[in-house]
């Protein structure tokens, strides 16, 4: 951003130093003896002076400021008088034309030396009934033009002479017939967009001004199209903009219900392209310049659509019985980069709503005209973030219209028609080549705003799965989906920018409004690789094919992306609200992209060479007799050094079938003890670690990086007591970097003579696979009501568990059901149970070994694991749990009360 504001600062200071010398030469000219005494000494020193303000414009980085600032006032107000401008009106203009280039290049900080004083005085002259027309409305265009970045009309409203200037601007406005109401309202959009209590009171009843703005227009548009030739602007259409679109809320809602706001918008519109096409016929198109209006004619219209049902139905009204929304679609084709933005803004905003895109639906060629626009602005280079996502977003809202199947089946056909013509791997100027950009723009922070960042990703992510999922699942259409596929493939760019966004974003996955793109990504993704429907269960995914091979290649070069993945999967079962993808699709789409090769590959080799790299710090950093506990920070610090560079090599919870290796519970950071235990069985777990190792730790959540504070405390890591996070969310998703440190932070402590065995679960590297922990707090329930957490799962054979079930009773079980069960505590009502060993195994047999969630059958080298609840449902990890519990939890409820009432009738 430095390059454009340098070139923009250098621009404004060769025009100053113009117009600077231009006024110069004019007032050398004119006669000394007409001239007030004070103006011929300023013309004596003109030149010395003009030249010391262009250099100290030169030295400042931020422009006129200081010194500098006050000499630029001092130069310029003589000649900014009343008097000097009706004794020299000549003169006058140079001197107006000069002051808009100094204030262009004040400072921020010029303010009280620079803009006040030459504002004020501008203002005063506008105010000057006695002065000539020409006079008033120049100095009324000085400050129409007030650059608003860098505060001037904030600062100009902050000047204790200015008081009241708001009220006699008002009341300039409303004297009809005066000919400079036009200017009044100007310059009250000027003030109301700098300060918000400023459009408070001009958009108040008591003001009484906004129906005379909208008569205004009206009133322009009655007099036909001859009197807009000329007009760049209209006074009233800008203040309606400014306090529909930019003022705060209760000035917007105000402006927006104004009585025929929308109508008298649509007839401008119109009026507008009736005085284009008068001016084409009389060879005047030249006279034209009508970009501005038609820009706020549009974002009125835009504007309305966000207002309230009363005023989206009056405003798709007056759009349709003016024939307005034909006119807005052919402005998508204008020269002007921002009348294209507004048009294709205003018709994504119709498009958002039922009534509007059964508008546009009525208007031949709509969606043909967005997706040229989408083209056109990707081939031009266009930012992503104005034309290019507002076209992808209202392609997008149609498809959800009854009729959008044919939209749909327009798009893939000219998608794949696109594809099939390119040579060399290029999209240029094509459909998938503009939604590409889309998602490549997506991860570039440069934007300076997350919002913009995630708009350009919802935008294209939607358009291109509801061109799948349109067409996928009917015979008829069958093979354009493929031919889309054949052409996503053809396009490299699409394929290695869907994989990058995916890995960038799946670890905001976490926040509501990244979720529903994301999950649209996921299958997205998914269907690039290869993902088919009777693929989606268990089975493994097909070897890569000519048409997935470039997917597959970019999968492989994203370590990170299995991680972020099972991450994913822990957190979809806590976001069961309605979303444009449905939850188990995304999940489907994930557990398949977490069975392929060319995901798991790069995680196995990073976590080998992490596991290599962890024994060889633990070994170095190998405690001592004398500070043991020293020893194993120490471990657990040089190991976690090593990490992030694998963070995505060890699996989280499984969820395609592998084993689960969980992070160690975690409990408080400060004193006492935690409660949890851990897979191996063992008791109460100290924290452990004097204040002295406390305070060498830092406080900072591991995966988030966000500070304990004394009202939200972070927990601590029980395997190496020197890991902190917020809570089990934080902790699952950091997992795989902190896994190697947390090893050897057990192997230093486990061969320290003075240290006890960790508290941590067993790793399969201790010979034992580890119970899979539950969230500490339990995650929502996906229909509302109490949240209660999944069940604790057992490994099918061999080993044991403990856990909390419903963060209230606590359970434990032989995971191969020959022992014993019992259940205490108020989670189902309290009480205690045993059933045989023999029945339990009877019934173990007799089940299917089926993940419950997503289907996939046991394996001699990755079993199931079992609920410990009720003993009779299997899943592959903890993700496949959670996302199961919502439907599983009554019948694994009403399985333990049956044992209960069982053990209880035995009893007696």
């Amino acid at each position: 951003m430095a390059g454009p504001a340098a070139a923009a600062r250098a621009a404004a200071r060769q025009r100053l130093a113009a117009d600077l010398r231009e006024l110069g030469a004019a007032l050398n000219r004119h006669p000394q003896s007409g001239l007030a005494p004070e103006v011929q000494e300023l013309i004596s020193s003109w030149d010395p002076r003009s030249r010391a303000l262009l250099d100290a414009a030169d030295d400042t980085e931020g422009g006129l400021e200081g010194a500098a600032a006050t000499a630029a006032a001092a130069l310029l107000r003589p000649l900014l008088s009343a008097a000097f401008a009706s004794a020299h009106p000549d003169l006058f203009v140079g001197a107006a034309k000069a002051a808009t280039s100094a204030l262009q290049c004040c400072g921020i900080e010029a303010s009280s030396s620079l803009t006040q004083p030459v504002a004020y005085s501008l203002l005063g002259l506008f105010f000057d009934e006695q002065l000539d027309t020409g006079i008033r409305s120049g100095a009324a265009e000085v400050l129409a033009n007030l650059p608003p970045e860098r505060g001037c009309a904030a600062s100009l409203l902050a000047a204790p002479a200015a008081e009241g200037a708001v009220e006699a601007l008002i009341a300039a406005a409303k004297r009809e017939g005066d000919p400079h109401q036009d200017s009044a309202f100007v310059l009250l959009a000027v003030l109301a967009a700098a300060d918000g209590a400023t459009a408070d009171r001009i958009s108040s009843p008591e003001a009484a001004l906004l129906p005379i703005a909208v008569e205004r227009i009206r009133s322009l548009t009655a007099d036909g199209p001859q009197s807009l030739v000329g007009r760049s602007f209209f006074g009233p259409l800008r203040l309606l903009t400014v306090l529909t679109s930019a003022a705060p809320d209760a000035a917007r809602v105000r402006a927006r219900a104004v009585p025929g706001l929308v109508a008298a918008a649509v007839d401008l519109l119109m009026a507008l392209a009736a005085a284009e096409q008068a001016a084409e016929a009389a060879a005047q198109r030249a006279a034209c310049h009508h970009d501005e209006m038609a820009t706020q004619c549009l974002a009125m219209l835009s504007e309305a659509m966000l207002a309230d049902r009363l005023t989206r139905a009056l405003a798709i009204g007056a759009m349709v019985s003016g024939s307005a929304l034909p006119r807005v679609l052919a402005l998508l084709r204008s020269p002007g980069t921002a009348v294209r933005h507004a048009a294709c803004r205003c018709v994504s905003t119709v498009a958002g709503i039922q009534p509007g895109r059964d508008a546009l639906f009525k208007v031949p060629r709509a969606a043909s005209e967005l997706a040229a626009a989408l083209r056109r602005a990707y081939a031009d280079g266009e930012d992503p973030a104005l034309t290019q996502f507002q076209a992808a977003a209202a392609l997008a809202k149609l498809l959800d219209h009854g009729e959008g199947r044919r939209v749909a089946e327009a798009l893939a056909r000219d998608a794949a028609a696109e594809g099939a013509a390119a040579t060399g791997g290029g999209t240029g100027g094509s459909l998938l080549g503009a939604l590409a950009g889309l998602i490549a723009a997506s991860v570039d922070e440069a934007s300076g705003s997350v919002e913009v960042q995630l708009s350009s990703l919802w935008g294209a992510v939607t358009l291109l799965c509801r061109m799948v999922w349109v067409l996928e699942g009917s015979a008829l259409a069958a093979e354009q989906v493929r031919a889309l596929h054949r052409a996503a493939a053809r396009a490299p760019r699409l394929t290695e920018a869907c994989v990058v966004g995916l890995e960038y974003w799946l670890p905001k996955a976490r926040a509501t409004t990244c979720l529903h793109a994301i999950s649209e990504l996921v299958y997205f993704v998914a269907f690039l690789a290869g993902i088919e429907e009777a693929r989606r269960g268990g089975a493994r995914p097909p070897a890569a094919a000519a048409d997935t091979a470039a997917a597959r290649a970019a999968l492989r070069g994203a370590p990170g992306l299995g991680a972020g993945l099972r991450l994913f999967l822990y957190r979809q079962p806590g976001h069961s609200s309605p979303v444009s993808v449905h939850n188990e699709v995304a999940v489907t789409a994930a557990k398949w992209l977490l069975r392929l090769p060319e995901v798991e590959a790069p995680a196995a080799a990073a976590a080998a060479a992490a596991t290599s790299s962890a024994a060889a710090v633990a070994a170095r950093a190998a405690p001592t007799a004398a500070s043991p506990a020293s020893a194993v920070h120490t471990a657990a610090q040089a190991a976690q050094a090593q990490a992030p560079a694998t963070a995505a090599a060890v699996p989280l919870p499984a969820a395609a079938g592998g084993r689960s290796v969980a992070a160690p519970p975690l409990a408080l950071e400060g004193g006492g003890s935690s409660s949890s235990r851990a897979g191996d069985g063992s008791g109460p777990s100290s924290i452990g670690g004097g204040a002295g190792a406390q305070a060498a730790v830092p406080r900072v959540c591991g995966a988030c990086g966000r500070k304990s504070t004394a009202d939200a405390r972070l927990l601590r890591c029980v395997g190496c007591k020197a890991q902190y996070y917020c809570n089990n969310a934080c902790a699952l998703s950091h997992w795989a970097a902190h896994q190697a440190a947390c090893r050897a932070a057990a192997a230093a402590a486990a061969a320290s003579p003075a240290a006890g065995p960790p508290s941590a679960a067993l790793t399969p590297a201790q010979g034992q696979v580890p119970a899979a922990t539950a969230p500490a707090v339990p995650p929502p329930a996906a229909a509302g009501g109490r949240s209660v957490a999944a069940q604790r799962l057992a490994p099918q054979a061999g080993g044991s568990s403990t856990s909390r079930a419903d963060g209230s009773g606590s359970s434990s079980s032989r995971a191969d059901g020959s022992g014993s069960s019992s259940t205490s505590g108020s989670g189902d009502g309290g009480g205690s149970s045993s059933a045989a060993g023999s029945d339990s195994n009877a019934e173990a047999a007799a089940q299917p070994r089926a993940c419950g969630a997503c289907g996939r059958e046991s394996a001699a080298d990755s079993p199931l694991l079992r609920c410990v609840g009720c003993k009779a449902q299997y899943y592959c990890g903890d993700a496949c749990a959670k996302a199961q519990w919502p439907s599983h939890r009554a019948e694994c409820k009403a399985t333990r009360r049956a044992a209960r009432r069982t053990a209880a009738a035995q009893r007696s």
